[in-house]
């Protein structure tokens, strides 16, 4: 399948800092791709990048087989993105945010109406007209953002921490619908760190670590399948596994705990 999303050399310094640093990757168009990591390895700056949030300093983005930069308006309307600090209007309500989203990736009035009372009874959000966002729980506004990042149909779909605070019955909807996303051809860039979930849930993954270094990058589909993972002399049977094995750090002894 052609690549969804390609990355050459991605770079992205804060002065003197550096959050990103040549990072290369390739995901293939379909897939439900996990981006993992461990606190401040770079995965929501990746993430900003890609969508257009943050400039990068250096490197290159060809997203669905075009040059990608912060500039790039007609390839955003073929994106979704739910960004880690939700970028909700918290003044507005669920029902004004939604159809102002959809109206931004050029929805016309009858299609953003619909979908928008779709989404908010199928994310169990009908009852909260009357509230504002800033009201909302942490859990109703990732549904809300959720929601917002779905509601066009993108071609890609970025995801930042996005099971997070949502009960069980909204992540299993939430799955259901991931799945049938991908399953059209359409790709998941996803960041977690639920690797139980990721597991389940991604046909590949990569784990970084500082500075948004790759130390694996494959296939998860054989843990579904009950074989390991092979890599670096060993065989791993979860992805935890493998996680802590690449990227996991080890921590002092607290004796008195």
């Amino acid at each position: 399948m052609p690549n969804a999303i390609e990355i050459e050399n991605l770079t992205k310094t804060y002065g003197k800092v550096v959050a990103v640093e040549n990072l290369s990757l390739t995901v293939p168009a379909g897939t439900f791709f996990g981006f993992l990591g461990p606190n401040g390895a770079g995965k929501s700056t990746t993430i900003a990048c890609l969508t257009g949030l943050l400039d990068s300093t250096a490197g290159s983005i060809r997203l669905l087989g075009e040059r990608f930069t912060a500039n790039s308006a007609a390839l955003k309307q073929r994106i979704g993105v739910m960004p880690e600090n939700l970028g909700l209007f918290e003044c507005l309500y669920a029902h004004e945010f939604l159809a102002f989203q959809a109206q931004i990736y050029g929805l016309d009035q009858s299609t953003a109406r619909r979908r928008t009372t779709e989404l908010l009874e199928a994310m169990e959000l009908t009852g909260q007209g009357k509230k504002p966002l800033n009201e909302f729980s942490a859990g109703m506004r990732k549904r809300v953002a959720f929601a917002a990042a779905v509601i066009h149909k993108p071609e890609i779909l970025f995801l930042d921490e996005p099971f997070e605070s949502i009960d069980p019955s909204g992540v299993a909807l939430m799955k259901q619908w991931l799945r049938r996303f991908t399953s059209a051809g359409r790709t998941v860039f996803l960041t977690t760190h639920v690797l139980e979930t990721a597991e389940r849930v991604c046909d590949r993954a990569a784990i970084v670590k500082t500075k948004g270094q790759i130390m694996w990058d494959g296939d998860l589909r054989p843990l579904a399948e009950d074989r390991p993972l092979s890599f670096d002399g060993h065989n791993f049977a979860t992805l935890e596994d493998l996680f802590l094995h690449v990227a996991g750090e080890r921590y002092t002894q607290l004796d008195w705990l």
